[in-house]
């Protein structure tokens, strides 16, 4: 009797699948919602937003790399140290990403690549006045 009982305990049926939500249909609701944020993605990258290009893209793949990271990786259902580290590296891009922005803000803005004057290289600007 007790080897039927542990048999079966250790064979999944199926119903326990679906209490997992394992099935199909969760990453391909997962993969549709990656390519509207992919979509979403290359119509910003057309558009001239100023200073916002940056930040609206790295908010975009920021959620795009968490869908992947906690539905096609399984972290949602991990535990323990496996969160801690994800958890981990996200504070450890965040210090990273607010250092070189919070160095790039304190610098002069003519020592930046976009603050640098604009030279004129024509040809017409060699050529001695004529008199």
């Amino acid at each position: 009797m007790e080897n039927k009982a542990a048999t079966k305990s250790a064979t999944p049926s199926h119903g326990d699948e679906h209490a997992h939500g394992h099935g199909p249909g969760r990453y391909f609701v997962i993969w549709f919602i990656l390519l509207g944020f992919t979509a979403l993605t290359v119509w910003t990258g057309h558009m001239d937003l100023g200073a916002a290009n940056l930040p609206i893209a790295i908010t975009i793949a920021t959620i795009k790399a968490t869908l992947v990271v906690l539905f096609f990786m399984h972290l949602s259902e991990a535990h323990g140290s496996n969160r801690l580290v994800f958890v981990v590296s996200i504070i450890f891009v965040v210090v990273m990403m607010l250092g070189v922005f919070g160095d790039l803000l304190t610098r002069n803005p003519m020592s930046l690549p976009s603050g640098a004057p604009s030279f004129d290289v024509s040809p017409e600007s060699h050529m001695a006045p004529h008199e």
